[in-house]
């Protein structure tokens, strides 16, 4: 490690420049992240937080909620199948609402359910719902001017009264907005808790008319969501393995030019562990101190980020990035492991000596 400090310090510019990439390698990887996972949560985070172990389809849906179906009548049926210990319904609905009857509207996911049930959100401001006229709405709809006690009219002409905001409810790219309803006309599934039942057990008891979901398998069932996914993830991938080839193309070159000193330490008596260490530290300390630049500059940039842009960070997110970061690094380096195994002191030092 000894040999690694004092060549970093040595040779400022040349790892500075080096670092420079790594930096904005990282923050790109960072930032793309951060857009997949924000765009992740605008389009489906009222699926990722729905309160119910599954979600019971109609079993020609595909997945698709909004294209699933099911009868109140059967709601019964789902209340006696053993392993269920919780039965609600859920209703989607796209709609426009218009605000406080002016020529402001929003485009809006409806979420309708039964009052008291189990996929009523978390309140963070205001109250909760008491009668079929009031609703609870996601807090991004704060941003666009509506605030607690406004009115929502929907195209048929109903009414109703905001009175809470919750958070991370979005489906679709809309804000979801939350209404009861004691016997809901159209509903698209049956969301149910466990008793800790599997799928195959809960599906054996209910029939083959309908399908039972899991909320990840109803991620996939979402427009788009899996497209919208794949071309980010693919773009991230893409990164980390240009991140290595760029990596072993420069300890690849410095090691070269470094041919003859590691001869002479070898002449010397060195080890070639030591030698290999070294290149290995020297990777570390340089990857170390980039990410964290990255992780600072990535941060730095999502503030600046308007409040309306699907941009999310987090700290689990940023430690796994930043261990596959440092992994491709020293990826990257141990081509240069073979020609600091291959040098020949005697080889090395008549090359120098020419």
């Amino acid at each position: 490690m000894f040999l690694a400090i004092r060549e970093l310090f040595y040779s400022k510019l040349r790892y500075i420049l080096i670092g420079l990439i790594m930096v904005l390698v990282a923050s790109l990887i960072f930032i793309i992240s951060g857009l997949a996972k924000g765009l992740s949560a605008d389009n489906a985070s009222a699926i990722q937080e729905l309160q119910a172990d599954y979600v019971i389809l109609n079993s020609d849906a595909e997945m698709d909620m909004t294209k699933s179906f099911v009868s109140r009548s059967n709601m019964k049926q789902m209340e006696q199948a053993d392993g269920i210990k919780e039965v609600n319904s859920l209703s989607i609905q796209m709609r426009n609402a218009t605000v406080n009857g002016t020529d402001k509207n929003e485009d809006v996911s409806i979420f309708v359910t039964e009052p008291e049930s189990m996929l009523l959100p978390t309140i963070t401001e205001g109250n909760a719902i008491n009668d079929a006229n009031e609703v609870i709405v996601d807090q991004s709809l704060k941003r666009e001017g509506i605030q607690l006690g406004d009115t929502l009219t929907f195209g048929e002409g109903k009414e109703v009264k905001v009175v809470g905001f919750t958070d991370e409810q979005r489906y679709s790219h809309t804000p979801v907005v939350f209404m009861t309803s004691k016997n809901p006309e159209k509903m698209n599934a049956f969301v149910v808790n466990s008793n800790g039942a599997s799928v195959t057990a809960i599906q054996d008891e209910i029939g083959s008319s309908y399908e039972v979901a899991t909320n990840d398998e109803l991620l996939k069932g979402i427009p788009s969501y899996s497209q919208e996914q794949a071309s980010l993830n693919m773009m991230i991938a893409f990164l980390y393995v240009i991140a290595a080839f760029v990596l072993a193309a420069f300890f690849y070159v410095i090691t070269l030019q470094k041919r003859d000193q590691f001869g002479v330490l070898k002449a010397l008596g060195a080890k070639t562990t030591y030698l290999i260490r070294s290149v290995i530290g020297q990777v570390l300390i340089i990857s170390v101190l980039c990410i964290g630049v990255g992780v600072g500059l990535t941060y730095g940039i999502g503030a600046a980020f308007p409040a309306d842009m699907p941009f999310k960070l987090s700290s689990i997110g940023m430690l796994q990035s930043s261990l596959l970061i440092l992994a491709v690094s020293l990826v990257g380096a141990l081509i240069s492991l073979v020609q600091v195994i291959k040098i020949d002191p005697i080889e090395a030092i008549e090359g120098a000596g020419k």
